[in-house]
C-alpha cells in the first residue's frame, strides 16, 4: 500500500536548483529564517551536478523544506539525502523535522531527530537517513505518535564549526507497504501511535485504528498496551498482545463479543469473564456473551462488577455456554468474625454500634442466639458502624455477639447494589467441595437460571442476601452436592416474592431450598434426598405457594413454622 497513490498525498520537496526560497536554516514553520545566509546554489558538481552548499556556522546547522509533508494515519516515510563534505572538520549528518500537531504545535513526545552519521572522508559521497511513523515498528527511526499532523523534514550537520557540505537533494518517500507486507488486511495499532510500553495511554491510537479499519481487522501485536479510557472498537480485532485496563473502564469489542476474545486481550480466561461481563452491562451493548465453551479455572471467588448501574432493567442480559471449575487453594477459604453489635425491636433487621464492622463483609452468613435460619449480610455502614440483615433477628438481649462468615463463591455478584433481568444459561458451575455456587446481587429481580448445573458446593449452591431473588426463574437445572458445610446445611436461599422453581433435578444430603417470600410456584422438581424424612423443601410462607407435580424421593416438605412433613396432593412423594 502507497499512502501517496491512495490518499493523494505530495511528498516531493522541489530540488534546490528550483526553489531554493522553500528551504530554511530554521525549524522549516511559517516565519522561519531562508536558507540564503548559510547556503548556496553550487553547478557542476562531480557527484551532484547543481546541489546545495552549506558552511557550517552553528553548533547545529539546519534544513528544512518549508512544505508541510502530511503524515497519514498508518503512513511510514523515509526521508533522505546524499551529503559529501568538501572542505574543513568532517562533521555529522542526520535525518531531523518539525513534528506539527493540530493548530501548528509541536507534536508531544514525537522523535525530531534520527540517526547521526560521521562523514568520514573529504569528497566521500555517503547517504543519510531515516524513518518516520507513528508507532514503535522495528526499523522507524523517529516515533511521531497518533498527535502529528505533518512535518517539516531535512537535515542537521554537527559537529565542528566551519565544515562545508554539499547535498545533492532531500528525498521523502512512502515506505508504508515495508511494514504492512501480508498484513495489507488488518490495520496495526502501532501505526496509530500505540507504543505497547504498558505505561502509555494507547486508547487514542486504538480508536483512530478502529476508525481507519473500514472492514480490515486491527492487529494489536504483541507488546502491553495501556487503555486508560472507555474504548469501543467496532472492527474485528487480532490480539496477539495484552490489554491493560483501570477496574473502571470498558472495553468493547463488537466483533468479537465472546470470551476467547476478551480472554486473548487481557491474556487471563477469568479477568477476561470480568470485563466481557462488565461490557456486557452496558446499555447499549450486546445482550448476550458467549463463554464459547470454555472451562475457566478459578482459584478464587470472580466478583462481577459494572461500570454504571443497570439503568435499563427491561433489557434482559445473558451469560451462556461454558463452565467454572473451582481449583482447590486459600483462595476459596472463608472468613470468619465474632463481634458485638447492639440490637432493638424497633429495628429487628439492623444491628448498631458494631465492632470490627469494617471487617464484616457483605454477604456473610449469620450465627448466634436468636439468629433465624439463612440470616446474611444484606449492607454494611463502616462510618455509621451498622449492619443490616436479610432476615430480623428474634427477640432477645439488647447486645449479640454474632459470628459472621462468609462463604467464597465461584460467581459472586454482591458488589453489585442491584441486578435486573440477568439469565445465566447452559453454565456448569464446579464448586469441587471447595468453593460455593452463586452469590446473588443484594437488590434487583429477574435473575434466570436456565439449563445450569451447580456441582460439588462447598457451602451453598445458591444464596440470597436480600431482595435479589425477587420473581427469580430456576428452570430446568441441576443442583448436584455430596455434602454442606455449615451446622445448618441448605443448598439454595430465598427471600423474596414470586420465585418460580421449574423441571429440575437436586440431590443431596440437605436441603434443597429454604424459601421466605410469597407468590412461588414450584413444579417438575425432582427432589432426591439421599435420607429418609430429610426436608427438600422449607416454605416459611407456605400458604402462598403453588407446589404441584413435583417427585419429592427419601425427602419431605415442610411449611412454615411447623416442624412436621406435610405431603399436598399433587406431588409424588417416595
Amino acid at each position: 500500500m502507497n499512502k501517496a497513490i491512495t490518499d493523494g498525498a505530495h511528498l516531493m520537496p522541489p530540488p534546490f536548483a528550483r526553489a531554493l526560497s522553500a528551504y530554511s536554516s530554521g525549524d522549516g514553520t511559517p516565519g522561519s529564517e531562508g536558507i540564503e545566509g548559510s547556503g548556496r546554489l553550487v553547478t557542476g558538481d562531480g557527484n551532484f551536478g547543481t546541489c546545495l552548499e552549506i558552511t557550517k556556522t552553528a553548533g547545529t546547522q539546519r534544513l528544512r523544506y518549508t512544505g508541510e509533508t502530511p503524515l497519514l494515519p498508518g503512513c511510514y516515510l523515509r526521508i533522505s539525502a546524499r551529503v559529501k563534505a568538501v572542505s574543513g572538520p568532517l562533521p555529522s549528518v542526520r535525518i531531523a523535522g518539525f513534528a506539527g500537531g493540530p493548530e501548528g504545535q509541536p507534536a508531544p513526545g514525537a522523535q525530531t531527530t534520527g540517526p547521526s552519521l560521521r562523514l568520514p572522508a573529504l569528497g566521500a559521497v555517503v547517504e543519510v537517513s531515516a524513518i518516520v511513523g507513528a508507532g514503535l515498528r522495528i526499523g522507524v527511526d523517529m516515533i511521531w505518535g497518533g498527535a502529528a499532523l505533518y512535518g517539516h523534514f531535512g537535515l542537521d550537520v554537527t559537529g565542528p564549526k566551519g565544515s562545508v557540505v554539499r547535498i545533492e537533494s532531500l528525498e521523502i518517500e512512502d515506505v508504508t507497504s515495508a511494514f504492512l507486507r501480508d498484513l495489507v488486511a488488518m490495520v496495526d495499532v502501532r501505526d496509530f501511535g500505540a507504543l505497547g510500553d504498558g505505561e502509555s495511554d494507547d486508547a487514542a491510537a486504538f480508536v483512530a485504528a478502529d476508525a481507519a479499519a473500514f472492514g480490515r481487522t486491527i492487529l494489536v501485536p504483541r507488546g502491553q498496551f495501556y487503555l486508560g479510557q472507555d474504548v469501543t472498537l467496532n472492527a474485528p480485532v487480532c490480539f496477539q498482545g495484552r490489554v491493560l485496563m483501570p477496574g473502571n473502564a470498558t472495553l468493547h469489542l463488537r466483533r468479537n463479543f465472546d470470551l476467547p476474545s476478551y480472554s486473548a486481550a487481557f491474556g487471563d480466561d477469568a479477568v477476561g469473564l470480568r470485563k466481557g461481563f462488565q461490557a456486557l452491562m452496558q446499555a447499549d451493548s450486546h445482550h448476550s456473551f458467549d463463554l464459547g465453551g470454555c472451562e475457566i479455572e478459578l482459584h478464587e471467588p470472580l466478583m462481577l462488577k459494572m461500570a454504571q448501574p443497570n439503568e435499563d432493567s427491561c433489557s434482559r442480559k445473558r451469560v451462556h455456554n461454558g463452565q467454572l471449575a473451582a481449583i482447590d487453594g486459600p483462595g476459596w477459604e472463608a472468613d470468619t468474625i465474632t463481634t458485638k453489635g447492639q440490637w432493638t425491636a424497633e429495628h429487628p433487621t439492623v444491628l448498631t454500634a458494631v465492632a470490627n464492622v469494617e471487617k464484616v463483609a457483605v454477604g456473610a452468613a449469620v450465627s448466634g442466639p436468636d439468629v433465624r435460619r439463612e440470616t446474611y449480610v444484606h449492607a454494611t455502614d463502616t462510618a455509621a458502624g451498622t449492619v443490616t440483615l436479610s432476615r430480623p433477628l428474634a427477640n432477645g438481649s439488647a447486645q449479640r455477639t454474632l459470628t459472621f462468615t462468609r462463604y467464597a463463591y465461584l460467581l459472586d455478584f454482591s458488589e453489585i447494589a442491584e441486578l435486573n433481568n440477568f439469565t445465566l444459561s447452559n453454565v456448569h458451575l464446579r464448586g469441587n467441595g471447595v468453593a460455593s455456587g452463586v452469590m446473588l446481587a443484594p437488590q434487583g429481580a429477574g435473575m434466570r437460571l436456565q439449563n445450569c448445573m451447580i456441582q460439588g458446593a462447598r457451602n451453598r449452591a445458591l444464596t440470597s442476601t436480600g431482595a435479589g431473588c425477587a420473581n427469580l426463574v430456576l428452570d430446568r437445572c441441576d443442583i448436584i452436592s455430596n455434602r454442606i458445610e455449615d451446622n445448618d446445611p441448605v443448598a439454595i436461599n430465598l427471600n423474596a416474592d414470586g420465585v418460580r422453581l421449574l423441571n429440575c433435578h437436586v440431590r443431596g444430603p440437605h436441603p434443597f431450598a429454604h424459601i421466605i417470600g410469597n407468590g412461588v410456584l414450584i413444579t417438575g422438581l425432582h427432589l432426591q434426598g439421599t435420607a429418609e424424612d430429610t426436608p427438600g423443601l422449607i416454605l416459611t410462607q407456605g400458604g402462598t405457594a403453588c407446589v404441584i407435580g413435583n417427585r419429592f424421593q427419601n425427602c419431605t416438605l415442610i411449611v412454615g413454622d411447623e416442624t412436621t412433613p406435610i405431603e399436598p396432593p399433587g406431588n409424588l412423594f417416595s
